[in-house]
């Protein structure tokens, strides 16, 4: 099992190359739950027509799961969450 830490310091290699910031420090990640193998990450792009919010929801789940665990990433307040969200269960 990881903990929120080491979940943490993964994000804050994802970088939004807009910005050069990473998505935790812009405070993109509403919610961050890791329980047994799994870790749920709710990610509200910088704006709802963020160029690169698929990137980076795609980003953001292959980091997590550079740990071993799986990552469940929901995409929240984005123009298109729903195809996204679709996409990431897969």
């Amino acid at each position: 099992m990881v903990s929120k830490e080491e979940v943490v310091e993964k994000l804050k290699k994802v970088i939004d190359p807009h910005t050069r910031q990473n998505v935790w420090e812009m405070g993109l990640i509403e919610e961050l739950e890791v329980k047994d193998n799994e870790v749920h990450i709710t990610f509200r792009p910088s704006s709802p027509f963020c160029p690169i919010g698929q990137q980076l929801a795609f980003a953001i789940k292959r980091s997590v799961e550079d740990l071993g665990v799986k990552a469940k990433v929901k995409v929240t307040g984005y123009v298109k969450e729903e195809v996204l969200n679709k996409l990431l269960t897969k």
